[in-house]
């Protein structure tokens, strides 16, 4: 568990071209404390929980009242596979 929470904030500061409105770790920090967001843990859980695969990106994402955890995964059959997942409430809302 410790493993993947400092995996988690080894990735987490990155932005892809494609997703010019991320949100970096300092950003986010005081979205989590304030209950703005869901901790990326928690996102994490449910990423997992919804993709079989090994994780191997991930982002913050969107502006204020539409934050999106997008994480991206090496799934067990080769394919890469994003998930998205609501930051407010943690839940998974799409899988591509």
């Amino acid at each position: 568990m410790a493993m993947a929470l400092v995996l988690g904030l080894a990735w987490f500061g990155t932005v892809q071209p494609a997703m010019a409105a991320c949100v970096s770790l300092s950003e986010a920090r005081p979205l989590v404390k304030s209950g703005t967001i869901v901790p990326l843990l928690s996102a994490l859980g449910a990423a997992r929980r919804a993709v079989k695969g090994e994780m191997i990106d991930g982002n913050l994402c969107g502006d204020p009242g539409n934050y999106r955890y997008v994480v991206t995964f090496l799934g067990t059959d080769g394919r890469v596979i994003r998930a998205t997942i609501n930051a407010k409430t943690g839940e998974v809302v799409g899988v591509k």
